[in-house]
């Protein structure tokens, strides 16, 4: 499943909308320019992680600390906070805005900088978002855990989210909205690395989303 089809289903159906809207372009632009963006910061990340060990251990780390409470809330992918939390992973794979830019900006088309570079961030933390709904359960070896009451974890799982019932989504709706927990909260902080008993090959991360590379 590549990450597109991962994405339709993200924030109740409405990602590729709600994206469009938080960038200033149409939904088609949105949805075209997302996929160019999100294969090449899938590929930025997965070289990363290849190149350091460090790298690959905190990225299984944010992996394993999804969160399914928040699956399919609109904005949980496209909203400021959203966008702050790309911006984070962006400076952290480019060095800067400028770098992000420089590297992503032939893929946006004809769009405006910003336009471009907020579809950029959006997308960033939808790939780390896209990882955890398809790494998680084979990290873990079963459904990723729910949301402590401290805070939760970092985004929605999105495929978690599409085998809930209709009662469980309606208490979802109902509850007071946790607030995740941030990428940029992690970035470019970094922490020591937990010893997991289950591991993962780099390639087998990035299977998923990263079909055909």
């Amino acid at each position: 499943m590549s990450i597109i089809a991962i994405l339709e289903n993200a924030e109740g159906g409405r990602f590729f909308a709600n994206a469009a809207k938080a960038s200033g372009v149409s939904e088609v632009q949105a949805e075209a320019t997302i996929e160019k963006l999100a294969a090449a910061i899938a590929q930025q990340l997965k070289d990363k992680a290849a190149k350091s060990p460090e790298d690959f251990e905190q990225l299984l780390d944010l992996i394993e600390e999804g969160d399914v409470s928040e699956l399919q809330h609109d904005g949980a992918l496209t909203d400021r906070d959203a966008h702050s939390d790309g911006a984070a992973i962006l400076d952290d794979l480019y060095g800067s805005a400028q770098g992000a830019e420089a590297a992503l900006g032939g893929l946006a088309g004809g769009l405006e900088k910003l336009q471009a570079y907020a579809l950029a961030c959006i997308s960033a933390t939808a790939v780390l978002a896209t990882l955890s709904a398809s790494n998680a359960p084979k990290l873990t070896g079963y459904a990723p855990r729910a949301a402590s009451s401290e805070g939760g974890g970092i985004l929605s799982i999105i495929l978690a989210a599409l085998v809930k019932g209709l009662m469980q989504g309606a208490a979802r709706q109902l509850a007071p909205r946790r607030r995740r927990r941030r990428y940029s909260s992690y970035y470019p902080q970094r922490r020591s690395t937990r010893k997991r008993k289950r591991s993962i090959g780099l390639d087998d991360v990035f299977r998923e989303i990263l079909i055909g590379r």
